[in-house]
């Protein structure tokens, strides 16, 4: 739709050498201006030229591919701030990896369906408007901060770190032969990360959750202690993981600046029938291993949240073997790991868990975060 006043509502660079896919992006994104380049090399003239809100890249092209014209993007003073959405017929991690290497903000299938690609361009948009506008703010709200201003910030920070750790539960869960065990090293002094423990179905079940909030800073510390306390009230609502998380879904789209979201891991564990259910809204792929060796990827069942109104979040229920190990990491825990090849990071993480094959829940936890 364009604006109340019949202004455009942006401008919208699309970069891909088949006509028929710019055609069908076009017509996905009424009321915005787009422009249009068949590769990367014109795709990059181009931005320079118009200067857009928003770029849509194909990955594949001639001349130049999608994540070269990302990465000329972020090295230009002028460009580097403007979001990317990398639209590609490839679907795999090592791609979705690449791509935001690279620098893109989104990924999204060629099978994407037109409210998705307009959700994301809207929220893309808006958010680095209200960016922008901020930024100056920012710069002199700095220019005021006195070094005794500056103490009293660093008190305050402090403070908030102290709050979110004893907010946190200490040491490990057990329920007859299942343990859960959680570690968190922020690497600033309050974080955007968090786990927590639940107890569902009368104490017969184990809930555990590990999010992963947008951002950095005071900001992300306090939208994380936001959005613990909201999935909280909603598990004792709620008697569905797939109900809670698309009810979290809505308060954060409610009540959420644009372009805040979060990605979370939400099990429930059930140890006389030896089953996990869970929902993975846009989380790395968690781990699970056997005793045999033998390990699978438990890949996101949804978005992250906080980015699409009214998406389900189906629910997931897998079986447990008799010594089964599940490791689910935030992204910070996968990035820290020497290597850019994400097979091998998994791989990093998969000896880590044989190592501790039979021990404490915990000590393996601590061995994933501090040894990456």
């Amino acid at each position: 739709m364009a604006a109340a006043d019949g202004r455009k509502l942006g401008v919208i660079l699309i970069v891909d050498d088949e006509p028929l896919v710019r055609a069908l992006v076009r017509e996905c994104l009424p009321g915005w201006s787009v422009v249009e380049a068949p590769d990367g090399e014109a795709g990059l003239a181009r931005a320079r030229e118009v200067r857009p809100d928003l770029v849509i890249t194909d990955w594949q092209m001639a001349r130049m591919t999608g994540p070269q014209l990302v990465r000329a993007l972020r090295q230009d003073p002028s460009l580097n701030q403007v979001p990317v959405v990398m639209l590609t017929a490839h679907t795999g991690r090592e791609h979705r990896a690449e791509s935001y290497e690279s620098g893109a903000d989104h990924f999204l299938p060629k099978d994407f369906a037109p409210a998705e690609l307009q959700a994301i361009v809207e929220r893309a948009v808006q958010r680095q408007k209200r960016l922008e506008f901020a930024a100056p703010l920012m710069l002199a709200l700095g220019d005021r901060v006195s070094s005794g201003d500056g103490a009293e910030v660093g008190k305050a920070v402090s403070q908030l770190g102290d709050f979110q750790q004893q907010m946190l539960p200490a040491g490990e869960r057990r329920m007859a032969d299942l343990t859960v065990g959680a570690c968190l090293v922020p690497s600033v002094i309050a974080s955007g990360d968090f786990y927590d423990y639940l107890s569902w179905d009368e104490g017969r079940e184990l809930g555990f959750v590990l999010g992963d909030v947008s951002g950095h800073g005071l900001a992300a510390a306090y939208f994380m202690v936001m959005v613990r306390t909201a999935l909280r009230v909603l598990c004792r609502q709620h008697c569905r993981l797939s109900e809670a998380v698309e009810a979290l879904n809505q308060i954060l789209l409610d009540e959420t600046p644009v372009g805040w979201f979060v990605t979370l891991f939400y099990g429930v564990a059930n140890p006389r029938t030896a089953e996990l259910r869970y929902v993975s809204a846009g989380h790395c792929p968690a781990v699970l291993g056997n005793v045999r060796g033998g390990w699978r990827l438990l890949e996101p069942t949804g978005p992250a949240l906080g980015l699409f109104p009214g998406r389900a979040y189906p629910e997931t229920v897998i079986r447990l073997e008799e010594g089964a190990q599940l490791a689910c990491a935030t992204d910070g825990v996968l990035d820290a790991v020497r290597t850019q090849d994400l097979e091998a990071r998994y791989a990093w993480v998969r000896n880590v868990m044989a190592e501790h094959a039979g021990g404490s829940a915990l000590e393996m936890a601590q061995a994933l975060v501090r040894g990456a």
